[in-house]
C-alpha cells in the first residue's frame, strides 16, 4: 500500500438500486472538473467483467472526467489513472489490479498513489452505504424516503425522471457540498486515523451521556436500565449502539459501568429529573459538548446519531442545542447540548434554587436552537420507533413486538436499518429544483415518545 497521506474529503452517493446514483455521480464529476477540481471516482459493485468497456459506470466516469476511477467487487478491485488527465501519476503506473475486495479507505490510498503530489482530489463514491461517510442520498421522490439513509447525509437528492439534474439544481447540491468541505475533510481523517477505517469522527468534541438514575414509577418502580426486550438487556441494547459511535460514554445515575466501557457519574442534583441529569453530564464533560441519551430507548438508531454528530459539526458554533423535531413535538434526551448550555442552567440553578419539577427544554430556554427536521429523521427511520422510550407495560408489549419483528434477541436495530441548516437537508428533482422540508403542523405524538414543548 502507498504511504499515507493527508485524507481527502469524501462523499458517498447512495440509494436504491436504479434511483439515479450514476447519473447524479456524472453530473458532479463534470461539474469539479470543468472548475480544475481533480475527481476521484469510486464504486462498490456486484460484479465486474471489462471495467474499461464503454457503457460501464467506470467508462461513464472516465467519460465525465474523472481523473481516477476505482471499482471494488467481490472478487476483487481496480483503480485507474485516465488516460489524457491532467494530474500525471507520480508513481508513473497507470492501472492497479487487485485479486481481492478494497474498502474505501484502500481504494482512496491507491488513487492518491496514481495522483501527483500536493493533488487535492474530491473523492465521490457510489454505494458504500454501510460505511459512516456523510453522503447525497438519492431517494424515489419527494416525501418518498426510500431506503433508509445508513449514515450522516449532507443532502437528499430526488430523482424523478432519468434526464439528469437541471443546472440550478445541481448548482444549489454543489453548493452544500463546497460550504461543508472543511467538515467531510475532517471526518475522512478522523475516520481513516484509525486502521480499518474504524475513526470515530465528531466526537473528539462530542462526548455520550446516558441518563440511567431514574425508576419506572408506571412500571412499578422498576429500573428501566435493567429491563429486558427482545431477550437483550436495556443496558446492552443501548451500549451496543453507542460503543462503535463515541470515545466517551458518561453513564449518569450510575455508581458503576458494570463492566461496560463506560464512565459512570453521580448525578449531582438527585431529585431534578433529566434536567439535573443533563446538568451532571455537561459539567462532566468539561467544556465538550454533550449528546443526551435516555437510558429507556431500546431502539437507538446509530446512522442517525451519526448524522445528528455530522450535523454538530458542520453548525459548529451556530447552535446550543441540536433537537429532533417531528410532528410539532421535540426529542430532548435524543439531543447534543453545547457547553453554552451549562451556564443557562448554573444560572437557573441559582435562581430558583432547585431544578427539580422542570421539563429539560424549559432548562435552555432562550438557548440557540437547531432543529433537525422530520423529513430528514425519517430517512432513517420511523420516529415513532427511534424514539421510543419504555414509560409504561404498554410500552413494554409494542418494543417487545418490534424487537421480535426486527429479529428477536438480535432485534437491537430499529426495523429497517442494517444490523451489523441550519441549512435544512436539500432535496432536489431532475426536472426542477425542489424545496426544504415542509413545515408540520402542531399536533400530538403516538403513546411511547418523550415530548417537549419548544418552538422555533
Amino acid at each position: 500500500m502507498p504511504p499515507a497521506r493527508d485524507a481527502p474529503p469524501v462523499l458517498l452517493v447512495t440509494g436504491a438500486k436504479k434511483s439515479g446514483k450514476t447519473t447524479l455521480m456524472v453530473e458532479l464529476i463534470r461539474h469539479y472538473e470543468t472548475r480544475g477540481r481533480p475527481v476521484v471516482a469510486l464504486k462498490k459493485a456486484g460484479h465486474v467483467v471489462a471495467p474499461d468497456e464503454p457503457g460501464t459506470d467506470s467508462h461513464r466516469f472516465a467519460e465525465a472526467g474523472a481523473s481516477v476511477v476505482g471499482l471494488t467487487w467481490e472478487g476483487g478491485a481496480y483503480v485507474t489513472r485516465r488516460a489524457g488527465s491532467r494530474s500525471s501519476s507520480r508513481t508513473g503506473r497507470r492501472d492497479l489490479l487487485f485479486d481481492h475486495p478494497l474498502g474505501v479507505e484502500d481504494l482512496v490510498s491507491e488513487a492518491m498513489a496514481l495522483l501527483p503530489p500536493g493533488a487535492d482530489p474530491l473523492v465521490l463514491a457510489e454505494g458504500f452505504r454501510d460505511t459512516p461517510y456523510p453522503r447525497i442520498h438519492v431517494i424515489p421522490g419527494p416525501g418518498r424516503p426510500g431506503r433508509p439513509a445508513a449514515g450522516p447525509v449532507l443532502a437528499r437528492w430526488a430523482a424523478v425522471g432519468r434526464s439528469g439534474p437541471p443546472s440550478a439544481g445541481l448548482e444549489a447540491l454543489v453548493d452544500a457540498v463546497d460550504r461543508a468541505m472543511p467538515v467531510l475533510r475532517r471526518w475522512s481523517a478522523e475516520i481513516a486515523a484509525v486502521p480499518g477505517g474504524a475513526g470515530r469522527p465528531g466526537t473528539a468534541r462530542t462526548a455520550a451521556a446516558v441518563l440511567v438514575g431514574g425508576r419506572g414509577r408506571r412500571l412499578g418502580g422498576t429500573d428501566k436500565w435493567s429491563l429486558c426486550v427482545g431477550g437483550v438487556p436495556q443496558s446492552r441494547r443501548v451500549l451496543d449502539v453507542l460503543e462503535p459511535q463515541f470515545d466517551r460514554i458518561l453513564l449518569v445515575g450510575r455508581t458503576d459501568a458494570d463492566g461496560a466501557p463506560a464512565v459512570p457519574i453521580p448525578d449531582e442534583l438527585p431529585g431534578a429529573g433529566p434536567l439535573g441529569g443533563v446538568f451532571s453530564a455537561l459539567r462532566a464533560a468539561a467544556g465538550c459538548s454533550v449528546f443526551v441519551f435516555a437510558g429507556d430507548m431500546p431502539f437507538l438508531s446509530g446512522a442517525f446519531i451519526r448524522h445528528m454528530l455530522f450535523e454538530a459539526e458542520r453548525h459548529a458554533g451556530k447552535f446550543d442545542l441540536l433537537l429532533p423535531r417531528w410532528n410539532g413535538y421535540v426529542e430532548p434526551l435524543h439531543a447534543v447540548y453545547g457547553p453554552g448550555c451549562l451556564s443557562r442552567l448554573q444560572a437557573l440553578l441559582a435562581r430558583e434554587g432547585s431544578l427539580a419539577g422542570l421539563r429539560v427544554v424549559e432548562g435552555v430556554k432562550g438557548a440557540r436552537v437547531l432543529h433537525v427536521p422530520e423529513d430528514d429523521i425519517k430517512l432513517f427511520g420511523d420516529p415513532g420507533v427511534l424514539f421510543l422510550n419504555l414509560n409504561t407495560p404498554a410500552d413494554l408489549e409494542r418494543a417487545e413486538t418490534l424487537a421480535a419483528a426486527s429479529g428477536g434477541a438480535g432485534g437491537v436495530h430499529p426495523p429497517g436499518e442494517p444490523r451489523r441548516k441550519r441549512d435544512p437537508v436539500l432535496q432536489f428533482r431532475t426536472g426542477d429544483s425542489g424545496g426544504g422540508p415542509a413545515r408540520r403542523g402542531e399536533g400530538g405524538g403516538p403513546p411511547g415518545t418523550r415530548r417537549g414543548g419548544l418552538s422555533g
